[in-house]
């Protein structure tokens, strides 16, 4: 396909997509910063946010909406220090983003280390809220450090 109006498309879409790719780029950025409430801003009032490992990783879970996911952050915070959090690959494809990765950190009660590789997939509306979030690691090697 050629001609202006595809142009014009294309333009548009790549547009979208860059900006989905630079929204997850900055949430790890402020996440690394400790900016939590950067993060929960660009949540939908109604979005999922799913992270594997239940029930033998504390802070697994599905939660619903920002203050939910809030709470999630905090209970994270409270468990883990982390070292590193190093998304390798941001890839792109319409509304849905997957990062790919690996994080280091110890858990702040039995100081054991623990180091992961991740893949987070983020998915967003049409206004560029997240609607739904996924983070899929080692669950059982974190769970292994909390002394499961």
């Amino acid at each position: 396909m050629t001609g202006p109006y595809f142009q014009i498309f294309k333009s548009l879409f790549m547009e979208v997509l860059i900006h989905h790719a630079e929204k997850v780029q900055q949430m790890y950025d402020a996440f690394n910063r400790g900016d939590i409430p950067s993060i929960v801003s660009t949540l939908h009032t109604d979005c999922i946010w799913e992270v594997m490992g239940q029930p033998d990783v504390p802070f697994a879970g599905i939660y619903h909406g920002p203050e939910d996911v809030g709470t999630f952050f905090k209970k994270l915070n409270d468990l883990v220090e982390f070292k590193e959090m190093v998304p390798e690959h941001i890839l792109e494809a319409g509304n849905l983003v997957i990062a790919t990765g690996h994080y280091k950190g110890i858990i702040r009660k039995t100081k054991k280390p623990i180091s992961s590789i991740f893949a987070m997939f983020n998915e967003f509306n049409e206004e560029g809220k997240l609607v739904h979030f996924r983070d899929c690691y080692d669950t059982l090697s974190i769970a292994r450090a909390f002394g499961k």
